[in-house]
């Protein structure tokens, strides 16, 4: 089988986390915070989703959770937490990924993925961040 993906994927440890969330004033200083804060704000936010990050890579997530479709929203927001480490990455830009091929004259929305999405227009920070994130993948 040929490997189609552009960037080498990942298995991520047990306390990686993705949530997707609705915008919050509360973490806007999270630089100043510590992770257990941060987590504690996370979770009281009732988040859209939040799932175990299964595998990464610099282009995107798969993940396990309990969904029933991602948003693409413009007011819901990606960040990915890493409890161990310590790591928290915010508001990272994102799409969903479609099963199929999208185009062809077909009219019908494209149906999308519910464990998996790419990440899109990220700047040099925010390659940095997840660099330093897949430095700590298992395997």
């Amino acid at each position: 089988m040929v490997e189609r993906r552009k960037y080498k994927r990942y298995p991520m440890p047990r306390g990686t986390f993705i949530i997707l969330r609705n915008e919050s004033d509360r973490l806007r200083n999270h630089a100043q915070m510590s992770i257990g804060e941060i987590a504690m704000v996370l979770y009281k936010s009732d988040p859209e989703l939040m799932g175990q990050v299964t595998d990464m890579s610099v282009g995107g997530v798969a993940f396990d959770g309990h969904n029933t479709g991602v948003s693409d929203a413009d007011n819901v927001e990606l960040d990915l937490l890493m409890t161990e480490q310590g790591i928290y990455l915010h508001n990272i830009p994102y799409a969903a990924v479609s099963v199929g091929p999208v185009g062809r004259g077909k009219k019908k929305a494209p149906k999308l993925r519910t464990n998996v999405l790419c990440f899109k227009n990220l700047d040099a920070a925010q390659r940095g961040q997840l660099r330093e994130l897949l430095t700590h993948h298992v395997g």
